[in-house]
């Protein structure tokens, strides 16, 4: 899967939005439980509610990503 490559896509009652994959790597697993809970991807994001696992072309590539913390910032910052 390619960096900015469509991994997924979800939907809700008005849209239906792809994700894009931030980083180069390969699927390794996928979270087969939200196809019962979908809404556990809200509910519990940092827990359940997870996509796929990605096993990294390069794990230099984790420095690119924002933590949660700078993520707020930016925002913050946005508004």
């Amino acid at each position: 899967l390619p960096a900015g490559g469509s991994c997924a896509v979800v939907e809700s009652v008005k849209a239906a939005s792809d994700v894009y994959c931030p980083i180069a790597g390969r699927v390794v697993a996928v979270n087969e439980h939200l196809n019962g809970a979908p809404q556990l991807v809200n509910q519990k994001p940092y827990s359940d509610g997870w996509l796929y696992r990605l096993e990294l072309d390069n794990e230099n590539d984790l420095d690119q990503l924002l933590t949660a913390d700078e993520y707020g910032d930016l925002l913050s910052d946005q508004s």
